[in-house]
């Protein structure tokens, strides 16, 4: 109750944390299981807020959804937790591009290349970008 008290946890993630502190497993995932029946572990929820927490810090979509599986959110969760919060992630890479590179006036190759690795790293697909850079050399 305590991992509980300080944020959402996954299914999976309250297990292996369980399983990490030595309990017994078991133990841990019928315990698990009854939390998860009484409403108070929920891989939806945590998705969701997995989701808005990481869209706050200006990271995209597939790094997000990367996060999401390696803590063993099916991909079906995922996809309602991100269509649900029905986020403008073109304003996000917006933002995060102009705050990224606001007065930057060099178009040279290499330094696209370098916005678009930046972008890139940070969960963005590759046609947003394509598209975002499209626009901003207008």
């Amino acid at each position: 109750m305590d991992l509980l008290a300080r944020r959402e946890h996954g299914v999976t993630e309250l297990s292996r944390k369980l399983i990490q502190k030595g309990l017994p497993d078991e133990l841990v995932y019928a315990a698990v299981d009854r939390l998860s029946d009484q409403g108070l572990v929920s891989d939806l929820r945590y998705s969701e807020s997995m989701v808005n927490s990481h869209y706050q810090r200006g990271q995209g979509p597939q790094k997000i959804r990367y996060k999401l599986r390696s803590n063993g959110i099916s991909d079906e969760i995922i996809d309602t937790a991100l269509d649900d919060l029905a986020l403008d992630w073109e304003d996000s890479l917006q933002k995060l591009f102009d705050k990224k590179y606001s007065g930057i006036a060099d178009r040279t190759p290499s330094e696209r290349a370098k916005q678009v690795r930046f972008l890139s790293s940070r969960g963005f697909p590759q046609e947003m970008i394509y598209r975002l850079l499209q626009g901003s050399d207008s």
